[in-house]
């Protein structure tokens, strides 16, 4: 190769040289301004240590009270999104996921002690993310000491459906009074069931609640459901594997607080209603019972004739 050729290549090869580390040393620059990225942690829960709450394993006599909460946060930006409690209770569990969204959150819950020998309350959080907390648990065991106790038996209640001139729809399990319309409009605070005929979904004989999601076309007028201030609700279970000898010889809350439920997942009604069909019910208050339907006349003027037992607190 001649000398002109060869310093040709020599000048080709130096621009490409140069070339390359200005673009390396330019990434390099922009690399050295971006900052890292900050790796967020899973969220934080715990219970509160509080003066009031519990917060560690516990004995406690059947029927007791306790209060807990719980606090969680999210790291960084994330909202917290999904809320679980796990109850075990000896050999049943149940899970109940709760929508949320917030930065922090705080739950408190009321527990009453159940008939289950152990039980043991188990919480987690997560975020948008996915990223879940511990688990955080509360194990309460039932003391030897406890005893059952007593319950009110109402043996006959009959309540008539919307179109009913003879007997009212609305019932209070505080009082154990039939109210019709215009009374229960007067006592919203105290109606705890009322029964209808519904034509609209198709679920027949039913009993639910004022809090229940009830066409306004079933209990018209000025005193209609549509325009009540105050709702309280009851949930409803069916029991299959209570028979009416169960009930009639159910003596003490044994039997109630062997079939309750937690009161988030219950139904708002009791549909379809039959002879001897049992139900457990659970209001927002914390009533307890079970109730038996005793006779069904069919149709929006007919009528339902039910009895009770439930926990006697008084």
């Amino acid at each position: 190769m001649d000398f002109c050729k060869m310093r040709y290549v020599l000048k080709s090869i130096t621009k490409f040289t140069l070339v390359s580390m200005i673009f390396i040393g330019a990434i390099g620059g922009i690399n050295s301004c971006i900052k890292p990225q900050r790796e967020f942690e899973n969220p934080m829960i715990q219970f509160s240590e509080s003066q009031g709450f519990v917060y560690q394993d516990t004995t406690m006599l059947l029927g007791d009270t306790i209060l807990i909460e719980i606090v969680a946060n999210a790291d960084g930006d994330d909202f917290l999104t999904h809320f679980n409690t796990t109850i075990e209770k000896d050999t049943s569990m149940i899970s109940i996921d709760t929508g949320i969204y917030h930065h922090q959150f705080s739950y408190q819950k009321q527990i009453v002690k159940g008939i289950a020998r152990n039980e043991t309350w188990s919480f987690y959080v997560r975020d948008r993310n996915g990223r879940k907390s511990e688990l955080i648990s509360l194990n309460l065991q039932l003391d030897s000491a406890s005893i059952f106790g007593a319950i009110k038996t109402i043996s006959s209640i009959k309540l008539g459906a919307q179109n009913n001139s003879e007997y009212g729809s609305f019932y209070s399990l505080a009082t154990q009074t039939v109210y019709d319309q215009a009374e229960a409009w007067e006592n919203q605070s105290l109606i705890h069931l009322l029964y209808f005929y519904d034509l609209i979904e198709t679920d027949a004989n039913t009993i639910s609640s004022p809090g229940a999601s009830i066409d306004p076309s079933v209990f018209q007028g000025s005193t209609g459901l549509s325009d009540w201030s105050l709702k309280n609700v009851t949930r409803f279970v069916y029991q299959s594997n209570l028979t009416v000898e169960d009930f009639d010889q159910s003596k003490n809350d044994s039997l109630i607080l062997s079939n309750t439920f937690e009161f988030s997942i219950g139904k708002r009604k009791a549909k379809n209603l039959a002879p001897s069909q049992i139900y457990s019910f659970v209001t927002e208050s914390g009533i307890k019972g079970l109730f038996k339907v005793l006779q069904v006349e069919e149709k929006e003027s007919g009528a339902i004739e039910i009895a009770i037992k439930m926990q006697d607190n008084d």
